[in-house]
């Protein structure tokens, strides 16, 4: 159902109103025409018992012949009230009737025994209720007599209908009133939202850094607030952050873009030797190399923040895969005079491809790093409920400044600098999403003339 919250939540809550309202109503109604008819009949009983003692004192049946209107004065005087007293023969004796109604007569009860339940209900021809009870006397102490009392209710139903009708006009403005009070409450518990709403429309790119501020929103909306005022604050983070990669991005595709222009731009000024064109071949080469495995990298990182991409977990033992990675690097670590040494033992569960390239990562940085002579450690253990494999060389110390970065896209710390024209600052940030892929993370752990880069893994 589409349309106004306000007037969706006022209708519910005028629904809600009424409904009470009418259940209220109907439990008064009920009360009070339940209290109106006990009394009513008390009072029929109280009159059968006054004719009684009428007609048992002397001179009642002089009475009866003479004044027989003084049993209705008896009655009140009310024109609805009906009396009639017979003997046992069936003789009426007396019979007050102005309307004529013809109503049942009751088998007469002893007075003492006399309650309510004697007292029973009829209808008149008009249609309105009315009520009779019979008892029995001895006229002026002597003549046995039937007694029967009866008395149409016409203002009594008349009563009962101003009743209800003033119950429902009650009840429907009751309805209505508070229909209008909710609407109003609503429009004022509603500020918050729109204050909010209003905040979010000011939202723009480069813009959202500005939080929400929680101290006038209700209790109910804190926890809106608090989430909003998060997501406002990840999309800033990932703003800056793209923003940035933008920047360094553009900043790496330059170098060798330009590297092959100007090249190009010098080979082609003047005409040159074959030799010239293959030495020019071979540094273009090697520079579109370098831009094929920036684009590699970026898609991978691209597919690795994916959440619907889950690495295929295999068992994989940690001392063959060292093995592997030393036998893949011991040309490379050849070259700079550098000793590879593994050490560790037991499995750990990771995609055999993405541990590979975070170990190939990671070992080709800690030997392009380490000091001539030197030993590259590779080694494995397990700690507190995770399996951890690290990397040791023995080389320049990691800035403190540069440590919170190391994992960031395009960061080079300072000791890579003469290195980069062979680095592209992706590397780490590779190893960080691989390990991210895993349920797991890495750290850079400086020491004493060493850096150790760990891969810390859930254990199985």
């Amino acid at each position: 159902m589409k349309g106004s919250l306000t007037l969706r939540v006022s209708l519910a809550f005028v629904l809600i109103v009424a409904l009470s309202a009418a259940g209220l109503g109907w439990y008064l109604y009920r009360s009070f025409v339940d209290e109106i008819v006990r009394r009513d009949d008390h009072a029929l009983l109280g009159k059968l018992r006054q004719v009684q003692q009428l007609l048992g004192s002397p001179g009642a049946q002089q009475l009866v012949h003479e004044r027989p209107q003084y049993f209705r004065d008896t009655m009140s005087g009310q024109e609805n009230s009906l009396v009639r007293i017979t003997a046992d023969s069936g003789q009426v004796l007396l019979d007050i009737n102005a309307p004529g109604e013809r109503y049942p007569v009751p088998p007469p009860v002893p007075a003492p025994t006399l309650s309510r339940a004697d007292v029973k209900a009829w209808t008149s021809s008009a249609g309105y209720p009315a009520q009779v009870v019979s008892g029995s006397a001895r006229l002026g102490g002597e003549r046995p007599v039937h007694i029967t009392v009866a008395r149409v209710y016409a203002d009594r139903t008349a009563m009962f209908d101003r009743y209800r009708q003033q119950i429902v006009i009650a009840g429907t403005l009751g309805a209505a009133l508070a229909g209008l009070l909710a609407a109003l409450m609503l429009a004022h518990g509603l500020r918050p939202l729109h204050a909010i709403a209003a905040h979010a429309a000011l939202v723009r790119p480069g813009r959202f850094e500005a939080q929400i501020d929680s101290s006038s929103v209700p209790r109910e909306l804190q926890p809106l607030v608090t989430a909003l005022n998060a997501m406002l604050a990840r999309l800033h983070d990932g703003y800056t952050r793209l923003s940035g990669f933008s920047a360094d991005l553009a900043h790496e595709f330059r170098t060798p873009v330009n590297n092959l222009l100007g090249q190009t731009q010098v080979a082609l000024a003047h005409p040159r030797s074959a030799r010239e064109y293959e030495d020019l071949l071979a540094s273009n080469v090697e520079e579109l190399e370098r831009l094929s495995g920036m684009v590699d990298s970026m898609l991978f990182l691209a597919r690795a923040q994916q959440e619907d991409v889950v690495p295929v977990r295999t068992r994989l033992s940690v001392g063959e895969e060292f093995a592997r990675m030393a036998a893949f690097f011991e040309g490379m670590a050849e070259e700079r005079d550098l000793t590879l040494q593994h050490a560790g033992a037991g499995e750990v569960q990771a995609d055999a491809q993405l541990l590979r390239r975070a170990l190939a990562n990671l070992l080709s940085n800690a030997i392009r790093h380490a000091h001539p002579g030197s030993v590259v450690r590779l080694a494995a253990a397990a700690h507190g409920g995770w399996i951890e494999l690290a990397v040791t060389n023995a080389g320049d110390a990691i800035g403190e400044h540069d440590l919170p970065h190391l994992f960031e896209r395009f960061y080079r710390a300072n000791t890579a600098r003469g290195e980069g024209a062979r680095s592209t600052g992706l590397g780490l940030s590779i190893v960080g999403a691989i390990m991210a892929l895993h349920g797991g993370r890495a750290e850079v752990r400086p020491g004493p003339g060493t850096n150790t880069f760990v891969l810390l893994f859930p254990a199985a």
